[in-house]
């Protein structure tokens, strides 16, 4: 799990008007370091903006009052620089064009687990996971291996060694992962 580690927490705002799943985020939130405020109502969420001063707000879709689709525009007019993340069971990666044009910074599908929430959020404020590596030589081909054997490595610690997941944290089809593990006889 990715933690941050800081005097002065990230304050985060989670809309969602199910406060059993606005809790579970919270919770998910404060063991990863951040600090988190619950708007059940998404009607007075542009109230707290106000008030706070939030580094990220983390956006149900599908709520009472005003849905997330029709908040996140009105959220960017007002704060453009800063971060909403849609956290919807309707989140669908066939409408990751869509959400981007609406201003969302990411999305992550419910259920969600807590290292997929905490590593959206992470760089959503610009928290930046640091992967120790020590060179071996300085052959570019050899030190380039070392970094890709390292980071290809980390992302599938990362997901419980699930080839899939992990080609979606790196970013990769599964299948350019699967060349990558053996050209570096990654092998677990």
């Amino acid at each position: 799990m990715v933690t941050t580690e800081r005097l002065n927490p990230t304050q985060v705002l989670v809309i969602d008007d199910d406060p059993s799943a606005g809790r579970m985020t919270e919770l998910t939130l404060t063991q990863g370091g951040y600090q988190a405020t619950v708007c059940t109502d998404s009607t007075k969420a542009m109230e707290l903006l106000k008030d706070g001063s939030y580094g990220c707000v983390l956006l149900d879709i599908r709520m009472k009052g005003l849905e997330g689709t029709e908040l996140l525009p009105i959220i960017k007019r007002n704060s453009p620089s800063l971060p909403v993340v849609l956290v919807s069971a309707y989140c669908d990666g066939k409408d990751a064009s869509y959400y981007n044009s609406l201003g969302a910074f990411d999305f992550v599908s419910k259920p969600f687990s807590s290292d997929r929430l905490l590593d959206v959020v992470g760089r959503a404020v610009g928290v930046q996971e640091t992967i120790p590596l020590v060179l071996t030589s300085l052959a570019l081909s050899e030190a380039r291996d070392q970094v890709f054997r390292k980071v290809i490595v980390t992302a599938l610690r990362k997901s419980n060694w699930n080839q899939t997941k992990a080609a979606q944290l790196l970013r990769v089809s599964r299948h350019s992962l699967i060349r990558w593990l053996q050209k570096l006889k990654i092998t677990y």
